[in-house]
């Protein structure tokens, strides 16, 4: 008998890519998808599909005890501005608020996963069925050799992100001649980009990392095709994200963007 995954599922394209996964790993999926953010296709990847609104808390865990969901994962970006938007919140949904101590990203999740603790089903880690995503340690375009200023940039860049990640503030950062042009806060890695490339032109560096001891079971930096097409329209000059702890949706096709517009693609520790 297959074992049963839940999945918490956000924005296209991580949750089809996990259900997928799940799948040929022969694992059942019950997914929940969050109301407005999940993909049209994702209905069709799953074993079992339902929407969830934000603030149905205990339907959702309803939902997934009644299908002896024991494990579950969160996958896929829910918009951290949503917090702002107006929604019925139920009986449970109430009781988390009430035990966060702030609406960082980290506070949110990391109660959200204890919450679901106590109701007997654990959250684990987000990338359990995409480790072939994560980012290796290595140039994914070795023939871009980045001259003096560029390899200063990036050595700047990568110490402002880990500072910035420290803060859970964002967890990207970008810089220009040892300048730190841009940080990304709730609007997104690709709307910091172009508001650093609107200040500062073309040669822009970019650092995305993980927190501090990050929590793997959810909120892993990413990185896709469209930002790779943002830092192209930005002329930026290298993209350099952190090993181990970010996804990259195509590894072989964003490489292959990247050299294709000059940008430096590396994962490194």
């Amino acid at each position: 008998m297959s074992e049963t995954i839940g999945i918490i599922a956000g924005e296209p394209p991580l949750p089809e890519l996990t259900c997928r996964a799940a799948r040929q790993q022969g694992w059942r999926t019950v997914v929940a998808a969050v109301k407005g953010a999940a993909g049209a296709g994702l209905a069709a990847e799953a074993d079992e599909w339902a929407e969830f609104p934000l603030g149905r808390l205990g339907a959702l865990i309803r939902y997934f005890q009644a299908r002896q969901v024991r494990r579950a994962l969160m996958i896929g970006r829910v918009r951290h501005a949503a917090v702002f938007s107006p929604w019925k919140a139920d009986v449970a949904f109430v009781r988390f608020l009430a035990g966060v101590r702030d609406r960082t990203t980290t506070a949110l999740l990391s109660s959200l996963a204890d919450f679901f603790t106590a109701a007997g089903i654990e959250i684990v880690d987000s990338s359990f069925f995409l480790r072939e995503h994560l980012v290796a340690a290595r140039s994914y375009t070795p023939r871009l050799r980045p001259g003096r200023a560029v390899r200063d940039d990036i050595e700047f860049a990568w110490g402002k992100a880990w500072g910035l990640a420290g803060l859970d503030i964002g967890q990207t950062v970008c810089v220009k001649s040892r300048a730190v042009v841009a940080v990304e806060a709730m609007e997104g890695t690709d709307a910091a980009i172009e508001r650093a490339a609107a200040i500062a032109g073309p040669g822009l560096v970019v650092a995305k990392v993980s927190r501090p001891g990050q929590d793997m079971r959810f909120d892993l930096p990413v990185a896709g095709p469209r930002t790779l097409e943002v830092l192209a329209a930005a002329r930026a000059a290298a993209f350099v994200l952190e090993a181990g702890r970010t996804l990259l949706l195509d590894p072989p096709a964003m490489a292959e963007q990247a050299r294709r517009h000059g940008i430096i693609l590396m994962g490194r520790t």
